[in-house]
């Protein structure tokens, strides 16, 4: 009905956050943002994860029951309790050891971890260690990092990222693939900065399109994955396209507005 409810309040007013949902017998909601975290669910409404243990995170991700995080501006991911994401233990780290490089982002997909650094790329699976239970895949290192944490956005069975070099690559097995083209490449290269961008999915009319936008540099490239081509968007009164978030639910292709703080419509017959 577009009515809205309010489930409480954060510390954070500018900039994305990281979101994921585990499994428990009540479903938990985890929110973090890059200095603390959040649990919602239905019972305890939303309180912020107190554990001493808890460490600054920028991306949360979910798997077999572990809230997975990085730990921010280290070499560190750590995890939670199974099943409860307010529980953290002080021997749950481990340290992406292939390169001495910072862990950007954690990303799950189809089951592996991906644990994306400022130079490269580690891929763990769910081992079963009493310890620890995330190891490493043999073979499974990328020497390409992430330029944005939430460049990562993942469709047509395979991840999207902004490298370190300002490419944008599609992950092919376990080798990185470039699809980003020379001109847009140049359009990067002159921006003060790229870790803000963000990207989503969005899938209209049988097309999956990676969009990625830059605010500091006022940009959104879109990628079309069925034809492989590009294009630009942008706003009225804006540089860039002011869609900073999307979701496909009710029927309706919901987008988050990045400078007025509502919620609109993807409609294909308006405007």
């Amino acid at each position: 009905s577009g009515a809205e409810t309010s489930l409480g309040t954060i510390n954070t007013f500018v900039s994305p956050v990281s979101m994921a949902v585990n499994r428990a017998a009540v479903q938990e909601l985890c929110i973090v943002d890059g200095t603390d975290g959040w649990i919602y669910d239905t019972s305890n409404g939303l309180v912020k994860i107190s554990d001493g243990d808890f460490k600054s995170a920028d991306t949360v991700a979910f798997q077999d029951g572990y809230f997975i995080f990085n730990y921010a501006g280290t070499s560190q991911f750590f995890i939670s309790a199974l099943n409860d994401g307010t529980s953290i233990t002080a021997t749950d780290f481990a340290d992406a050891e292939g390169s001495p490089d910072k862990v950007v982002a954690v990303y799950s997909n189809h089951r592996e971890l991906w644990v994306f650094g400022e130079e490269t790329t580690e891929v763990y699976f769910n081992s079963g260690n009493l310890d620890f239970p995330f190891e490493r895949i043999s073979g499974a290192y990328l020497e390409r990092g992430c330029g944005a944490a939430h460049s990562i956005a993942d469709d047509d069975n395979t991840l999207f990222w902004l490298g370190e070099d300002k490419i944008v690559y599609r992950a092919v097995g376990y080798t990185p693939q470039r699809i980003s083209t020379h001109a847009i490449e140049e359009e990067m290269r002159k921006m003060s900065s790229v870790s803000d961008a963000f990207a989503f999915f969005v899938t209209i009319e049988g097309h999956k399109f990676y969009h990625l936008t830059f605010p500091t540099g006022e940009k959104t490239f879109v990628y079309d994955v069925s034809t492989g081509f590009w294009h630009e968007r942008e706003s009225l009164d804006a540089r860039y396209w002011r869609v900073s978030s999307y979701v496909d639910v009710y029927g309706k292709h919901l987008v988050g507005d990045a400078f007025q703080g509502r919620i609109g419509e993807l409609d294909l017959d308006t405007f």
